[in-house]
């Protein structure tokens, strides 16, 4: 506190303990005047009671009769009190009666508990009046000393305005003053630089009782008083821009604090729109968030303009709520058609928003789903009560105009996915707005993995992808009637999914659904002549959906143990294979031609697939017999077709006769994101040649799985069966040729195993055999003659396979050599032909064929025609009448 303030007390403490003599002494007390002036408050802000609380800076006023003390005492001390053993302590402060032996306690310096000593006789407590602050006696009997005792603590004060900034004019020049201490009740004395006692009073005028006429009070200073604990609304209307820094006082104590705001110049205020563009697709529900500046406390949003764009909704924004924006849901598959509910609010924490919408008077009726293309969303800060007028004042002076761009809608596709009950149970049973979340997590975490095929009792999520939904599903839940139908009032996307898929919406061409969900099971599966199973949503229990409205994906999550099938369900021991579509037949979403007939709307339908199946839930053992040693720490694993996260116990149980017999049971065991599992046992209290049996328990098998071991010494490690020497590597060879294939195997492991070693081109094996080797050894795999009579010309992987490692390179197939060849095959035709004009012997004939070794150096054969052409014509010409000339000589001879 300023040294003015607490001067300022101090004139006060003197002035009210004049005031207390005067009026005490007109009561006609008997007493010396001293006495007569101490009934009431002699000094300061407060009685004087022992046993009394006060409030460090408030000062105390209080009388000492000249009969209290014996001798009479004039000077006091004020010393540390321990309640807890009665014992007085240090010197805190002294006084000196006045003459009429009255005095004022300052408790600034104060804090804790405190007694009044004689300075004289300190083993003298001074007893007071409780109601009065009127000394009664003394106590020299430390027993006593707890009832002239008091207490003096400080004041605590914490003052805050909410906002760091506020306007000067309308709602925007309100903002709210935080206020906390540990007195439930005060007055405060307030000031700022830069503001007189008339701008103080209107800004807290709202809030407290003012007090501006007291005689103590500065020329800026402003009382307020009774304050308390709390929020309280302030009011900075025509206040000069600027930063102001509030200096808080509490009038009769130390405490004190101060508050900082900063000042802006609020004009008219605007509505604007956060977004400057939104991009969605026909069907879905675009969102944008409206933002109030300014004074502007309400204001109109116009959503497209009737004579530009052909639709038109106009939105009157009543109360921006406390953070002064409000966040709009705009339902593109609804717009036209006169649903209240195309415009909504988003729900927020922000409890005070709202709007004004009625599709009868603020909306333009359309036929058929608002087209694809741009349009305008404006918003101004036009609120007088006439909806037509301020939209049309909206349109041609607004305050923000953003674009809103429709796409047409797309269906992508359909993939199947795979979770244990309770990794699934953690993503539908989170909150709607973590659900995305969570199953994302659980998919980064491989606890729900990516599978066409899912183990009976597992949980099938199929995840579709597909624009355009968002705001039929959405209607589905609105209750509204669209032509003939009245749309469900599902609250949640399981039951507006369900709705869509069995109710005929908005398709009048040929009464189909909306949408169709079918999962039928394949001809294959089911065999000749046997219905098929169909997956009936209305059956199954514990379905539900996901919605990732960001990225358009619908996820359909069933139990594969629950699933309700038309035709018989899935018993817990087959395999059934199905095929998964979803298709959009909605006649509103997929907008068709108004002259299309129904057979040409149906092939407009756009449907996505995938293959699925529940399959028998399988597990095995890595190892069989499964033996260990009798040691701690020994594992045992496997794998299974369970899905990931599934939890299940392992039990090793000894055979009859064992002594003695054990059980032995791992129950967390959990299956891995590739299948496989882990279980580890102690075996260290078993003996050598003790036989037991392994099997899986509570994992929901149709029958179990178990194997046999054994206790040995020391457990071999199972046989692995790796590839080197890989010849020929990276090779070249021509269509048709036949390959032949080397490479070295070896059973890294212990335990002797077969295996059928592949060699494989393009990874399909195109050869194989079987290899058996003991622990350590190895052999050379030969693959001959493999031929390439199949494959086309280009680049391949080939490589030699076992199940535990491979070695590949790279196999370069060349095209046979046809075109050249055949041109070479030409030209021995045409030296065959001057052989057989001479008729004369083969071998003769056969050096003739040595000129056709010349024609292969070129194209020349080619020009070897019956018809003489010039230049090799009458070359192959001359030649033959030479060899004829040299055979009739030889003839001769």
């Amino acid at each position: 506190m300023t040294n003015e303030t607490t001067t300022r007390k101090k004139a006060n403490s003197v002035f009210f303990a004049a005031v207390m003599v005067i009026s005490m002494a007109a009561v006609g007390f008997a007493a010396a005047p001293a006495a007569a002036a101490n009934t009431g408050t002699v000094g300061g802000d407060a009685n004087f009671t022992n046993g009394g609380s006060y409030y460090a800076g408030q000062e105390i006023g209080l009388a000492i009769p000249n009969s209290t003390t014996s001798p009479t005492a004039d000077q006091f001390e004020i010393r540390t009190y321990d309640s807890a053993d009665n014992n007085i302590g240090t010197v805190a402060d002294g006084f000196v009666l006045d003459d009429d032996r009255n005095a004022t306690i300052d408790t600034s310096d104060l804090d804790g508990d405190y007694v009044v000593v004689n300075a004289n006789n300190r083993n003298e407590v001074i007893l007071f009046n409780n109601s009065d602050g009127v000394a009664t006696g003394v106590t020299t009997n430390s027993n006593d000393y707890d009832t002239g005792s008091f207490q003096v603590s400080p004041q605590s004060l914490t003052m805050n305005f909410e906002d760091d900034s506020t306007g000067n004019d309308g709602s925007a020049a309100t903002t709210t003053l935080e206020v906390d201490s540990n007195r439930p009740q005060w007055d405060l004395i307030v000031s700022s630089s830069g503001l007189d006692q008339d701008e103080l009073n209107n800004i807290f005028d709202d809030a407290y009782t003012t007090n501006t006429s007291d005689g103590d009070l500065e020329d800026e200073e402003l009382l307020l008083e009774d304050v308390t604990d709390g929020d309280v609304d302030t009011n900075f209307t025509d206040i000069d821009t600027g930063e102001y820094e509030f200096t808080f006082e509490v009038a009769d104590t130390d405490a004190e604090d101060t508050a900082s705001i900063n000042v802006t110049d609020t004009g008219d205020g605007e509505v604007n729109i956060e977004e400057g563009s939104l991009t969605q697709q026909q069907g879905d529900i675009v969102e944008f968030t409206v933002v109030s500046d300014g004074a502007a406390d309400e204001g109109t949003v116009v959503i497209g303009d009737e004579e530009d764009f052909g639709y038109q909704a106009n939105v009157s924004i009543t109360d921006f709520g406390d953070d002064d924006e409000i966040t709009l849901a705009f339902n593109t598959y609804t717009a036209g058609l006169g649903i209240d509910e195309t415009v909504s609010v988003v729900d927020t924490d922000d409890e005070d928003d709202a709007i004004e919408f009625s599709a009868s008077a603020d909306e333009e009726t359309i036929d058929g789903i608002l087209a694809s293309g741009d349009y305008d969303i404006s918003s101004a800060s036009f609120a007088t009560g006439n909806d037509d007028q301020d939209a049309a004042d909206t349109l041609s002076s607004s305050d923000d105009v953003a674009t809103m761009f429709l796409e047409e809608p797309t269906t992508e596709g359909v993939q199947v996915w795979t979770a244990s009950n309770d990794n699934a149970d953690e993503v539908t049973s989170a909150d709607e707005d973590e659900q995305i979340s969570t199953l994302s997590s659980a998919i980064e975490n491989d606890l729900i993995t990516q599978s066409e095929a899912v183990a009976y009792d597992d949980v099938s999520i199929h995840q579709i992808s597909a624009s355009g939904l968002e705001g039929a599903l959405e209607a589905a839940s609105s209750g509204a009637t669209v032509g003939t139908t009245t749309l469900g009032a599902a609250d949640n996307p399981a039951d507006q999914l369900e709705f869509l898929a069995t109710t005929n919406v908005s398709n009048t061409l040929n009464g189909d659904t909306a949408v169709e969900i079918r999962v039928e099971e394949t001809r294959s599966s089911a065999g000749p002549n046997q219905d098929l199973r169909v997956l009936n949503l209305s059956k199954t229990s514990n379905f539900d959906v996901v919605v990732d409205e960001e990225n358009d994906e619908y996820y359909l999550i069933f139990d594969t143990a629950d699933a309700g099938f038309d035709n018989g369900d899935v018993a817990d021991d087959e395999d059934v294979s199905f095929d998964v579509e979803f298709t959009v037949q909605d006649q509103r979403l997929l907008n068709p031609e108004d002259d299309v007939e129904q057979d040409e709307f149906e092939d407009s339908y756009t449907t996505v697939s995938t293959p699925f199946s529940i399959n028998e839930r399988t597990a095995s053992f890595d190892q069989d017999p499964y033996n260990v040693s009798n040691a701690a720490g020994q594992t045992v694993t496997g794998s299974t077709n369970a899905a990931p996260g599934t939890e299940f116990s392992v039990r090793a149980r000894s055979d009859t006769g064992t002594q003695p017999s054990f059980v032995k049971t791992q129950d967390e065991v959990t299956v891995a994101a590739d299948g496989t599992w882990s279980a580890e046992f102690d075996f260290s209290d078993t003996t050598v040649d003790n036989e037991y049996t392994v099997s899986i328990q509570q994992l929901g098998l149709s029958e179990t799985e178990e194997v046999d071991g054994t206790v040995v010494e020391e457990v071999q490690s199972p046989a692995t069966f790796t590839v080197s020497e890989l010849n020929p590597q990276d090779v070249t060879a021509t269509v048709g040729d036949a390959l032949t294939i080397t490479a070295t195997v070896e059973n890294t492991g212990e335990q002797e195993a077969t295996q059928t070693v592949e060699f494989r081109v393009g990874g399909d094996a195109v050869a194989s055999q079987d290899v058996t080797l003991a622990g350590g050894n190895s052999t050379t795999v030969e693959f001959a003659d493999v031929p390439t009579d199949s494959l086309s010309a280009g680049e391949y992987e080939h490589g030699v396979f076992t199940d535990d490692d491979s070695q590949t390179a790279t196999l370069t197939l060349e095209a046979a050599d046809g075109s050249d060849g055949s041109d070479g095959s030409d030209g021995s035709d045409g030296s065959d032909g001057s052989d057989g004009s001479d008729g004369s012997d083969g071998s003769d004939g056969s050096d003739g064929s040595d000129g056709s070794d010349g024609s292969d150096g070129s194209d020349g054969s080619d020009g070897q025609t019956d018809d003489g052409t010039p230049g090799f014509g009458a070359l192959v010409a001359l030649v033959a009448l030479i060899a004829a000339a040299l055979l009739a000589t030889r003839r001769n001879d």
